[in-house]
């Protein structure tokens, strides 16, 4: 795959548009060469324009309408799958709206196509901020992209809430980034429990590693040193620059074939993971097994970019079962969960988006806009950016979601879900528990031990929309 997204139902150009119409002028999406040349332009800057006085009022917020911004990457080699959250969200509000909204007001949600590039991120969240004064960002996707915006977004004052990342970085320091809350577990939660299962299951083979060398990757690797599972570089470990999967990766895949690594674990984008099984069967590699930090293991992503390959959905079928992978939710092949058919039942409803395909993609799209809905109704009829703010850290035990972990936000963290499961995919592409009954592990973004996690998911209501605690 190379350049633009292969085999996905393509996003138009004027993909940046709103769940409600307004009253204001369309949202009408520049062409790619205007947008690469603002992007240039802009790249490097960290600070947006100055937003005018707003005196009392609360951007975003009218006695009808709140409005709330994204962004993530619509169109690129990094957008496979994730380019489906946002209608995923839309949808979830869509559902809301049809209720009467949040105290009267109908949500509103402006989507900015950031292709996965820093500097893009910077022009379109000046956009979100100054031309359609969104209340709050939410749900926005990507770590490197995120990085260049969010000292800004914090020092505005904005929330920006449950973020499609798990990047340490952005929720450990509540001093340093105040207003940002995690959408995801930590990649380090993650890894140090899929580390223990790598140590207790494949201590007799040589595991390797595949990353992408941003932010993301490191944390991968963070949190497998400390579960006790270390790579030597060029050897058995092989990188790549998030964004260049698009041409395959061959040399990384011969690289740990070369060195005789028989279990690669995968730190990366799903586009990534989905390239790095499409080269190694291109060159005859097969490990015994693939482990895939839960970001980049999405099974319709993963077909249909093989697919765009020339690859019959049997075989990829095949070369994804025995993969192992984790999750804070419960999968979306799970039809008797009460989560997924609630918000399988809305997306078949309420989904607009060229490809609306239930997947791990849709299920975490509905689940940020189901929680996002939660603390709406939690901050109150007065809906303020400190309220928001201020009620999604005082209240996460009163923040219900699909996830089979609690949040762990406090003073002291801004971590979303603080605990995963461990799951292999099956001859049908479904992720199916290890063990039986489902464990659910835990852990710290720092040295503490993995555990075993105790906790009751709250039920959901008969209407699907959360209830104030």
């Amino acid at each position: 795959m190379a350049g633009e997204p292969v085999g996905l139902a393509a996003k138009t150009d004027n993909r940046e548009r709103v769940n409600v119409v307004r009253n204001r002028a369309s949202l009408s999406k520049p062409s790619r060469g205007l947008v690469t040349s603002v992007a240039a332009v802009l790249a490097g800057a960290l600070a947006f324009t100055a937003v005018p006085a707003q005196g009392a009022t609360t951007p975003g917020v009218s006695d009808t309408e709140i409005v709330l911004g994204m962004q993530l990457p619509q169109t690129g080699p990094a957008s496979p799958g994730y380019n489906k959250v946002d209608d995923a969200m839309r949808a979830y509000f869509d559902y809301v709206n049809s209720k009467g909204g949040v105290y009267g007001r109908k949500i509103t949600l402006v989507v900015k196509d950031d292709v996965y590039r820093a500097g893009l991120t910077v022009s379109t969240a000046s956009a979100l901020i100054n031309k359609d004064k969104v209340f709050a960002m939410v749900g926005s996707i990507g770590t490197q992209t995120h990085i260049s915006v969010i000292k800004d977004i914090n020092r505005r004052g904005i929330p920006d809430l449950f973020v499609n990342s798990g990047f340490s970085g952005f929720y450990t320091d509540p001093k340093k980034y105040p207003t940002t809350f995690g959408g995801l577990g930590t990649y380090i939660v993650e890894a140090k429990i899929l580390g223990k299962y790598i140590k207790e299951n494949f201590a007799k083979n040589n595991v390797g590693i595949v990353y992408q060398t941003d932010d993301f990757g490191r944390n991968t690797v963070e949190g497998l040193a400390t579960a006790g599972v270390t790579f030597t570089p060029k050897k058995n470990a092989a990188t790549f620059i998030a964004g260049t999967q698009g041409g395959g990766l061959d040399a990384q895949m011969q690289q740990l074939k070369d060195n005789n690594v028989d279990v690669v674990v995968v730190g990366a984008v799903a586009s990534a993971f989905a390239a790095a099984v499409a080269s190694a069967n291109k060159i005859g590699y097969k490990p015994a097994k693939w482990i895939v930090i839960s970001v980049g293991a999405d099974a319709t992503t993963f077909q249909t970019i093989l697919g765009a390959r020339g690859i019959a959905p049997a075989v990829s079928a095949a070369l994804l079962a025995g993969t192992i992978s984790a999750s804070h939710a419960p999968s979306p092949g799970e039809a008797d969960d009460e989560y997924v058919k609630a918000f399988k039942k809305i997306n078949d409803d309420f989904n607009k988006g060229p490809d609306k395909r239930w997947d791990n993609n849709v299920l975490q799209g509905m689940n940020i806009a189901y929680l996002t809905t939660s603390a709406l109704l939690g901050a109150g009829k007065d809906l303020t950016r400190p309220g928001i703010i201020n009620y999604v850290k005082n209240n996460a035990a009163k923040l219900s979601s699909a996830a089979l972990a609690p949040l762990g936000y406090s003073d002291k963290t801004h971590e979303a879900y603080t605990g995963f499961w461990i799951g292999q995919y099956d001859a049908a592409s479904v992720l199916k528990p290890v063990d039986s009954p489902r464990k659910v592990w835990t852990t710290d973004s720092a040295k503490g031990p993995v555990t075993e996690l105790k906790y009751t998911r709250p039920a959901i209501a008969a209407d699907a929309l959360p209830k104030v605690g």
